[in-house]
């Protein structure tokens, strides 16, 4: 009877250490708290990569990992680029168009 017990315990003691073992990676990966931060990207050329970037921290908006909103920050957008840009914008509201040489306006009016 006693094996039984110490079996018991184990399992018991197993189970705390795997509860505090995901608490605790719980707090890292914990979205931030308010909209303070932002995601800023930077917009140059045909913006070849931007979709990828857009729709990746998207992704991370939809699991709850991010609450900020996404810049896209004007650094020499050609005229392709920019419509890029703006279909970005126009499909996803937490999306923002903005030039970077204004990114100080943009923080300080939100």
């Amino acid at each position: 009877m006693s094996a039984f017990w110490d079996v018991l315990w184990a399992v018991a003691c197993v189970c705390g250490l795997a509860f505090i073992g995901w608490w605790l990676f719980g707090l890292l990966l914990r979205p931030l708290p308010g909209r303070e931060a932002r995601v800023v990207l930077p917009g140059r050329g045909d913006g070849e990569k931007l979709e990828q970037q857009v729709r990746s921290f998207l992704w991370l908006r939809g699991l709850g990992l991010l609450r900020c909103p996404i810049v896209i920050a004007d650094a020499g957008l050609t005229p392709a680029g920019w419509a890029l840009a703006s279909r970005l914008t126009a499909r996803w509201p937490e999306v923002v168009l903005w030039p970077a040489e204004n990114l100080g306006e943009y923080v300080s009016r939100t």
